[in-house]
């Protein structure tokens, strides 16, 4: 008797809140083994059901897809999958998310269009439309993988196969030709690469490599001739004797950064402006922090947004040995450009309108160097 007064109490339980449309606490009160096999609770299971696609329509209708699937989910859970409105609601959120695959696919983001698809893949979702479409994503970022090593022939391979698999996709012609130019560049740039190399051009073999890391970024090749390149170049960039003018690197905006000189302590390069760029010292430069490193013209800026630090790549980052594109700074950061010049950020306070960057690798700051030169300090003392 026990046991029928407690399942009786728990059906009136469920069915008041279904009443005020408390449709998870109803779900989870007809789970109990209280619940379980008592008369009147298998139809209260459906009406359950029903109210999870009924209320997934009016989601949609609102467009909160996420909502929709969570609640066409719980009613396919409870055992609604069958019903015609599920059945169309189903039916109906499938073809939104096979329209935003297709949609980020034609941004030109097979990551993102990638993620999408493993989702409906996770809501049981089976179509062939879906496997195709997952197929040109997973493919076209392989593509991406082997032009950004250099690999360019394979990668206009398989872009040409993914536009017959899925013509309606205009992006990719474009995808196509944007390879084909960097092939091209490519190349062009690599034999004269190797010239220099062979000649013993060290300058022009940075610039060269640099031109083919625009194209391949991983490109294996142009990656170990700059380094060496470096390895040759960077003792007589920190030596005491002058650089020729015309090899002086050129700042961005001059008057937004001066020399500050702290006896004992050293000099520091300061930044007046918000958005400052970071590259290496070359005749060419225009970034306003100047580096004798093995990294490329314009690899990072950092822009300064009120009490925030926003640090953007144009090459390889880590923050924190972490890859990143984009990252708000946090004092104690370390920031590595390239493969071996590693920067450490820091704040006066958490939110300041003023911070710093301290070399952590054994690399020099051209212009600082040059300007604690000219007031006659060795630039050995520079930290």
């Amino acid at each position: 008797m026990l046991m029928l007064g407690t399942g009786w109490l728990t059906i009136r339980q469920a069915q008041e809140a279904l009443k005020n449309g408390r449709l998870e606490e109803a779900q989870r009160l007809l789970g109990q083994s209280a619940a379980q096999g008592h008369k009147g609770s298998w139809e209260l299971l459906q009406q359950v059901a029903v109210g999870f696609v009924q209320r997934g329509e009016r989601h949609l209708r609102q467009d909160d897809l996420e909502a929709a699937w969570n609640d066409l989910l719980l009613a396919e859970q409870v055992g609604q999958a069958d019903d015609s409105n599920a059945v169309k609601l189903r039916q109906a959120l499938v073809r939104l998310g096979l329209d935003e695959v297709k949609a980020l696919l034609e941004a030109g983001d097979p990551g993102r269009a990638l993620a999408a698809a493993e989702l409906l893949r996770g809501r049981n979702v089976r179509q062939a439309e879906l496997q195709r479409l997952e197929a040109v994503a997973k493919d076209w970022a392989q593509a991406r993988e082997l032009a950004d090593r250099g690999e360019f022939n394979v990668a206009l391979l398989t872009i040409e196969r993914l536009r017959r698999l899925a013509p309606e996709l205009s992006v990719l012609e474009r995808i196509q030709q944007e390879l084909a130019r960097r092939r091209e560049t490519c190349t062009a740039a690599l034999v004269q690469l190797h010239e220099a190399v062979d000649e013993g051009h060290w300058r022009k073999a940075v610039e060269r490599a640099d031109l083919v890391l625009e194209a391949a970024p991983q490109q294996a090749q142009a990656r170990k001739a700059r380094a060496q390149a470096w390895r040759v170049l960077e003792p007589s960039t920190v030596g005491v004797k002058h650089r020729p003018p015309e090899a002086t690197p050129k700042a961005a905006n001059p008057a937004n950064r001066f020399l500050l000189w702290i006896d004992g302590v050293g000099g520091y390069l300061v930044c007046l402006g918000s958005k400052v760029t970071i590259g290496q010292a070359t005749p060419e430069a225009v970034v306003d922090v100047p580096f004798f490193a093995d990294i490329s013209r314009i690899h990072a800026t950092l822009t300064r947004d009120g009490g925030s630090y926003l640090l953007e790549a144009a090459r390889s980052l880590q923050v924190n040995g972490q890859p990143t594109e984009k990252a708000l700074l946090q004092a104690g950061d370390r920031v590595t450009l390239g493969t071996s010049c590693q920067l450490k950020f820091s704040q006066p306070v958490p939110v300041s309108a003023s911070a710093r960057l301290d070399l952590a690798s054994g690399h020099r700051l051209a212009l600082a160097v040059d300007a604690v030169r000219d007031c006659g300090v060795p630039p050995q003392s520079w930290p």
